[in-house]
């Protein structure tokens, strides 16, 4: 009896799992196809708060969304992006490629500059 019981259970919670529809997500702009980016990268445009070449960090503010507050977030950047990370001014819009490694840490690879770069103040 137990195990007609707990077969019903189980079964009755798979149909509920497998029921549920697929939320829809919405494209955002670090979404946005531009090239093609492996798995374990990712794409972000924030705002430049600071920059420290001698310790290799870049720390950035992004939007979470429309009207929420941004977020400070200090990376390290790779040897890749160093000679980047000098030209880059404090205010400016830039468009970061991240990697993560095995241990889940992110790192810049790439620091761009948009095409309509304008500095927010």
């Amino acid at each position: 009896m137990r195990k007609l019981i707990l077969a019903v259970v189980f079964m009755s919670g798979a149909g509920w799992a497998l029921a549920q529809e697929p939320q829809a997500q919405t494209p955002t702009q670090a979404q946005q196809p531009s090239a093609p980016v492996a798995k374990d990268t990712k794409e972000m445009t924030a705002v430049v708060v600071a920059t420290d070449p001698t310790v290799k960090t870049i720390t950035v503010k992004q939007e979470m969304g429309s009207g929420a507050a941004q977020a400070e977030t200090t990376l390290s950047v790779d040897e890749k992006a160093l000679a980047k990370l000098k030209n880059v001014k404090v205010g400016e819009k830039v468009k970061l490629v991240l990697k993560t490694d095995a241990m889940g840490k992110e790192s810049v690879t790439s620091i761009e500059k948009p095409k309509s770069a304008t500095p927010e103040k």
